[in-house]
């Protein structure tokens, strides 16, 4: 490994040690961070060039509604013109009705002379009518009006559905699940039996049922085609799965989208009408997939899919992200899960924009591997690591290669990558996982060694941060399995800082191997439960940590003192 540049042996000679000049890996050093910090510069230009392109666009549509407003005001300006006149004319009627009122005692007086007159007449040329009882009137139907839409009762607001989820959580009435009933039409017969034999593996008792029950006694139910059904089970004892022939909703206005809503979860069997869910207001932690084959005949393949994305696998994983699995239970259910391919690109099938990233990402023999879900989405994320890392393990690999669907891999990554593990592999005693990008770099962290990797730097540290691109070897994969939840701080308790505090040997390339999407919204973060931030929010962060590290590259260059090592609270 390359080590620290030694002093120069004569202050004096100028010509040998003149100021301006570099060693050889100083002057590389410099040279990769130009390359990065160029790249940067190009990357915020065009993030400048969309953000100036979105204020013409909102430039132009602020310009439509003024003009809509100055066309609202000249309305608003003829109404009142109008109102003007109308008031001028009833201002004309009472002043005739007070001049009729005014006339009233006389025409009273000859009114009532006519009527004299004409009962005289009368009473001269017919006699008078024999009585007649009139008939009784039917009685009126008793009828309560309804109330004033100010008495009328508002419709609930939605509430958060993590909030709802945590505080069922907590209450442990998902946990205590032991009885599930199976509400399928007719025609998902077959399905429905085959689902609750699924549920009974995983020691859950299961009836099925043709038609909804009268009374809702079980635990949970599990309702197939939702849409065939008038009534639903209670909202917070059912979840809704949605089949492949089902129809969507009219419209926003629909009440099936309402249901959908109010519901536990909801299980979506078409991968592309997820989008649809999340456009008609459904949270995406709300959503989960869950295949289901369109005929019987494919029902026995689907049974023995032992793949990430097989019914078995992806059941359990949706019991598991509702909180009716736990752990051990879901590890269980899904031990005969196959993990292939040479690398494991992690993912949510749930998250359509990510997941068609995802897809594209497919380099080096890496396999789509749906993560673990989660109302609070660091830990689903921390729990998606273990469970890989187990699995792993399990399989007796020495190492695994992760890296998420959000990751901007480089142009010639299929190159790259294999002289980089050819590197790696070579001195395995000198590393414990390599990161492709490190986000948030500690200023605690001390680089190690430093050396020259074709026009880039290969450099060693005691610290890492951030899980967009890992190659994680024994001790890191052990570390990653161990992985327990110590708390709520997020400063201490995510899958990435809990890498950090350990003091792993992490290697990294400067300028960094993968990028960052920043056309992606984070899976992790939404301050408002349902809105996640953007990618492009954690750029700041990112430019810092890659500065951070250049600095001490050149600490460790100069031969100037490195800060202790991080130990772990």
């Amino acid at each position: 490994m390359r080590t620290r540049p030694a002093a120069p042996k004569s202050a004096g000679a100028e010509g040998e040690a003149e100021a301006g000049s570099f060693s050889p890996l100083a002057a590389q050093a410099l040279r990769a961070a130009l390359r990065h910090l160029q790249g940067r510069l190009q990357a915020q230009e065009a993030q400048l060039d969309l953000h100036r392109r979105e204020l013409d666009t909102q430039a132009a549509e602020l310009a439509g509604r003024q003009t809509a407003l100055a066309d609202r005001q000249a309305e608003v300006a003829r109404l009142n013109e109008e109102l003007a006149q109308r008031e001028a004319e009833i201002a004309g009627l009472r002043h005739a009705a007070a001049l009729a009122a005014a006339r009233q005692p006389f025409a009273r007086r000859v009114l009532r002379r006519l009527a004299r007159d004409l009962r005289r007449l009368l009473r001269h040329v017919a006699p008078a009518p024999a009585a007649v009882t009139p008939a009784p009137a039917p009685a009126a139907m008793p009828t309560e009006p309804p109330p004033p839409p100010s008495q009328q009762a508002a419709p609930a607001p939605v509430q958060d559905y993590r909030t709802r989820m945590r505080a069922l959580r907590a209450s442990g009435q998902l946990a205590a699940v032991r009885t599930v009933a199976v509400v399928a039409p007719a025609d998902w017969g077959g399905t429905a039996s085959a689902v609750a034999g699924l549920l009974q593996a995983l020691s859950l008792q299961c009836t099925v049922h043709a038609a909804m029950p009268a009374d809702f006694t079980d635990d949970l139910y599990l309702v197939l085609s939702p849409r065939d059904f008038v009534v639903l089970p209670p909202a917070e004892r059912r979840i809704l799965w949605r089949v492949p022939d089902e129809q969507e909703g009219a419209g926003d206005t629909d009440p099936s989208w309402t249901r959908l809503q109010e519901s536990l979860a909801v299980f979506e069997a078409v991968l592309p009408r997820i989008a649809d869910l999340l456009a008609h207001g459904l949270v995406q932690h709300q959503i989960f997939h869950v295949p289901l084959p369109p005929t019987n005949a494919a029902l026995a393949a689907a049974l023995e899919d032992r793949t990430p994305f097989g019914l078995p696998h992806l059941l359990a994983r949706a019991l598991h992200g509702c909180g009716l699995l736990d752990d051990a239970a879901f590890e269980t259910a899904t031990a005969s899960t196959r993990l292939d391919g040479e690398a494991v690109v992690l993912c949510l099938p749930e998250a359509p924009d990510r997941f068609a990233h995802a897809r594209e990402s497919l380099r080096h023999g890496a396999v789509l591997f749906p993560g673990l879900r989660h109302v609070d989405g660091w830990k689903g994320t921390a729990l998606s690591y273990r469970d890989l890392a187990r699995r792993a393990l399990r399989a007796g690999r020495d190492r695994l290669l992760v890296w998420e669907d959000d990751a901007r891999l480089p142009t010639d990554f299929d190159t790259r990558l294999p002289a980089l593990l050819a590197q790696l592999d070579a001195h395995p005693e000198r590393w414990d996982l390599f990161s492709g990008l490190l986000t948030d770099l500690s200023p605690k962290a001390r680089v190690l060694d430093v050396q020259p990797y074709g026009s880039e730097l290969l450099i060693r540290l005691d610290s890492v941060i951030g899980m967009v691109f890992g190659l994680y070897g024994p001790r890191a994969l052990r570390a990653l399995a161990d992985y327990r939840f110590e708390g709520e701080d997020v400063m201490k308790n995510t899958i990435d800082r809990y890498l950090e505090a350990l003091g792993l040997r992490c290697c990294t390339l400067f300028p960094p191997l993968v990028g960052h999407d920043d056309h992606l919204a984070s899976t992790l973060w939404a301050p408002n439960g349902v809105r996640f931030a953007s990618n492009a929010s954690m750029n700041a962060m990112i430019d810092r940590s890659q500065v951070r590290l250049l600095s001490k590259v050149a600490d460790f260059l100069d031969g100037g003192p490195a800060p202790q090592a991080p130990q772990r609270q």
